[in-house]
């Protein structure tokens, strides 16, 4: 009886050890596989820049999207917690339409659902915008972009509309969801436009635009 319970003891230890090591092994398999992560390599403006203050008090207020996405409605829900805002909405909006010395906000991102609802593509819609970047180079007016669909509104026909637009913006706004690769605030900071990350709320960001500055 001593000797089986020594073998069993033996056994036991053996099975315990096995699986000790084999728990380990899993382990460092996971950690191997866990992807590194990359710090930020700088961290982007929380601060609304002075060329936002008062942009649009006294001015005429158009909103679009360049993309479809229904982000400009998120917007559009902003503006109306300010009755006094008024406001010409067209998703289809095109510069000539705009009165001279207005701003117009543009909503960024593509839905490609609503692209193909609306009969337009990509490269009408680069057309569009190209035609806003125009009468803005030309100080007819000016353009605040806004990125705030997040990664959803990211992609590559995304990004090119969103380089083309804050590249040729007088203000960029955007929140970090849609920024965790710096791809916002690095166009806004090549093309030197001044930009935020807001961290507030869309409502306060365009009450800083909206009022008078004393």
């Amino acid at each position: 009886m001593t000797y089986l319970n020594r073998e069993w003891k033996n056994t036991k230890n053996k099975f315990n050890t096995l699986f000790v090591l084999l728990v380990l092994m899993a382990v460092l398999t996971l950690s191997a596989c866990k992807p590194d992560v990359v710090a930020p390599s700088y961290q982007p403006s929380s601060v609304l820049p002075d060329e936002a203050y008062g942009m649009v008090y006294g001015k005429r207020l158009y909103l679009t999207s360049i993309g479809q996405a229904l982000d400009i409605e998120t917007l559009a829900a902003n503006l109306d917690h300010y009755p006094e805002i008024s406001y010409i909405m067209n998703n289809e909006l095109y510069a000539s339409e705009v009165e001279s010395g207005s701003v117009v906000f543009i909503a960024v991102g593509c839905s490609f659902k609503a692209l193909t609802e609306s009969g337009l593509t990509k490269q009408s819609e680069t057309e569009r915008a190209e035609e806003f970047i125009r009468r803005a180079n030309n100080g007819e007016i000016s353009i605040v972009s806004w990125h705030i669909g997040g990664v959803a509104r990211r992609g590559s026909t995304s990004d090119s509309l969103i380089e083309l637009l804050f590249k040729n913006s007088q203000l960029a706004l955007f929140t970090a969801a849609g920024n965790n690769d710096l791809f916002l605030s690095d166009w806004a900071i090549e093309a030197d436009v001044p930009y935020c990350q807001f961290e507030t709320s869309i409502v306060e960001v365009i009450e800083c635009m909206t009022e008078k500055v004393k």
